[in-house]
């Protein structure tokens, strides 16, 4: 599963959200358009808006909705005592959702993550898709530029729209994915659009 089923949750994720908000998915597009047929690592990692896209996507649905650790010593947390060896859950899904961390946290809002605004820094785990601290998942970054790739060779050769009253039945059988396959209409660009 390393990296490769948390990508497809991601990038099923980032169709989805695209293909409800047409102004997100064309100003993502504008810059993968400025790429050649075969983008290099410096170029993927230069797509600013793709990435606040994925962020903000990986914030809302992210792949891992739950975290199983263990206390490593007794802690005190909310007033509740967690003695040293008891499992816990950490949620990244709860806490992406918190409004204490972040402004209209049920919005798909890329912006959120942008220099002025970096609500991900309100609270050292409010956004933590792949865990936190010396767990944080050492295949982040191949699965980003993983997703990167795929996302800027759909949006240089496709435009797609999902419904905007749709919302995905999601099942959890191992990481969430939608039960119905996402209904996604896809049309390819046409050629004075490709560049």
């Amino acid at each position: 599963m390393a990296a490769h089923d948390t990508t497809t949750s991601t990038v099923t994720s980032m169709v989805y959200e695209l293909g409800r908000d047409r102004e997100w998915q064309e100003r993502c597009r504008r810059q993968c358009l400025e790429l050649g047929p075969s983008p290099t690592l410096a170029e993927l990692e230069g797509l600013t808006d793709l990435d606040l896209v994925m962020k903000e996507t990986l914030r809302l649905h992210p792949p891992v909705p739950v975290l199983a650790r263990r206390a490593v010593k007794d802690t005190e947390v909310l007033g509740v005592m967690i003695p040293k060896g008891r499992l816990v859950s950490v949620m990244p899904l709860l806490s992406h959702h918190m409004p204490e961390y972040w402004t209209d946290p049920e919005l798909f809002d890329p912006e959120r993550f942008t220099e002025g605004r970096r609500e991900d820094k309100s609270h050292r785990y409010a956004w933590e898709p792949f865990g936190g601290g010396v767990h944080k998942c050492l295949g982040m970054i191949f699965a980003n530029l993983e997703s990167k790739l795929v996302l800027s060779a759909l949006l240089r050769h496709f435009e797609w729209s999902v419904p905007l009253d749709y919302v995905p039945p999601m099942k959890n059988d191992s990481l969430p994915f939608p039960g119905d396959g996402l209904p996604v209409s896809l049309r390819p660009l046409t050629p004075a659009r490709t560049g």
